[in-house]
């Protein structure tokens, strides 16, 4: 028994050198486990830091795609657009109303009082895929079943700008050709265009390049006739080739100087050779005209000319334009016809007239005080000489000049008044019953566009 006391010391100390190996070997085998779950557990975790950049990114593609399919609505004080929001879409409906009233004092001849709608229009216009622009606009007045342009088709035209500033247009629209031609009628200081318009070729088919700089604009294109025009029952249609070409040394907001140049030349349709001038005055209410030439057969080409110049200090401007047009014909004498005219305005509240460079033109006013807002609009006194000569040689078209003078009342940027008082100073026209008729007209609008 004593023997066995004494061993049990000995028998504790093999124990211990024996168990020593195994718990260090149990030891290495959890710190192995333990690392292995660490590493799993991190593997893991970059898996699911993965899927969810990849999840954010799907919602954040998919809110873009949402955000452009989107339509956003702005306007400017006059109009309303719709526009996708990426600004590859874009729709503005637009139109336009001119209510006319005419009161002559006639002279030689009756004019005949009246009123009119001078224009009732609807348009649309915008853009599909950034770089096509586009435009329809339809006239729906027929105040003069004379005039062959009355109603219809004005606007009709695709235009490409992918090549920016230069732009490709094609379509019915108007031709680079007069200040106050390719100025917009809702814009024009009077109610109507001076005498000189009859040689502004208007709007007919065709195609154009434009391009402009900061101060600068140049245009110029090829046309044939208007949509109505019958080309079959007039044979091969003629063809009319214009230019114009602006620059303004100095230009901002209410001091501007422009300058201006156009040039034109018309080979009409190959069948008849036939072209007529003749001009109302100045009053769209009455379908006497106190100068005409005629009908002059057998044309074989017209050249015309312009001249512009404009300026602008504050509440003041002054506009005036020549226009020199030739009738080269075949078998008689040429003719040499022209026009011009020189208008002032003022604007007594002080506002100024916007002028658009990358178009060589003056844009609608925008009233300091707009009225219904505790504005009062802008009132504009403006006065106008205007003279057209059709006489040459033979040819006794007549020669007329007139005196305008005009008061407009800006209620809003898209709703004027309008009056004007018209007076014939002198009509030169040998040989005809018009000759020395002097009659005078008061004539006024009420206007909206939009």
């Amino acid at each position: 028994m004593k023997a066995f006391t004494h061993a049990l010391p000995l028998l504790g100390g093999l124990a211990v050198l024996w168990a020593a190996p195994v718990a260090t070997q149990a030891a290495a085998d959890v710190n192995t486990s333990l690392e292995q779950r660490v590493e799993q557990l991190d593997q893991e975790l970059r898996v699911l830091r993965r899927q969810l950049e990849i999840d954010r990114e799907e919602r954040d593609k998919q809110a873009l795609a949402d955000q452009q399919k989107g339509v956003k609505v702005t306007h400017n004080g006059r109009s309303v657009k719709l526009a996708s929001n990426d600004g590859s879409f874009e729709f503005k409906p637009g139109g336009r109303v001119q209510v006319d009233y005419a009161h002559y004092d006639a002279d030689k001849q009756q004019l005949g009082d009246g009123t009119a709608i001078r224009r009732a229009r609807l348009s649309a216009e915008g853009k599909v895929f950034r770089v096509w622009d586009y435009k329809v606009e339809y006239e729906f007045s027929s105040s003069n079943a004379s005039d062959s342009a009355a109603r219809g088709i004005r606007d009709a035209y695709l235009r490409y700008t992918g090549f920016a500033p230069l732009t490709i247009t094609v379509g019915n629209f108007k031709e680079p050709f007069s200040f106050e031609q390719v100025s917009s009628d809702s814009a024009l200081t009077f109610l109507e265009r001076s005498l000189i318009d009859v040689f502004a070729p208007s709007r007919h088919i065709g195609a154009a390049v434009q391009t402009s700089g900061a101060n600068w604009s140049l245009a110029g294109g090829v046309f044939g006739e208007r949509p109505e025009d019958d080309a079959a029952a007039e044979g091969d249609e003629g063809y009319d080739v214009t230019a114009r070409g602006t620059w303004a040394p100095f230009w901002d907001t209410g001091r501007v100087l422009h300058l201006g140049a156009a040039v034109r030349r018309l080979d009409p349709d190959d069948s008849t050779n036939e072209l007529r001038w003749r001009a109302r005055p100045e009053s769209n209410i009455t379908d006497v005209r106190l100068v005409d030439t005629g009908v002059l057969t057998g044309t074989d080409h017209v050249d015309s000319y312009g001249l512009e110049a404009a300026g602008e200090w504050g509440p003041w401007s002054v506009q005036s334009e020549y226009i020199g047009t030739k009738v080269n014909r075949k078998s008689t004498s040429d003719v040499d016809l022209n026009g011009w005219y020189v208008l002032t305005s003022w604007f007594i509240t002080g506002e100024s007239r916007p002028y658009k460079a990358s178009e060589g033109v003056f844009d609608r006013v925008t009233p300091l005080g707009i009225v219904g807002q505790g504005g009062i609009g802008a009132w504009e006194l403006a006065l106008r000489l205007s003279n057209l000569d059709l006489n040459d040689g033979p040819l006794v078209g007549g020669e007329q000049r007139n005196l305008t003078v005009g008061l407009n009342w800006h209620l809003t940027p898209n709703v004027k008044l309008q009056a004007n008082y018209i007076k014939v100073l002198d009509l030169d026209r040998p040989g005809n019953a018009a000759d020395g008729d002097e009659p005078s007209a008061y004539t006024v609008r009420a206007q909206v566009d939009f």
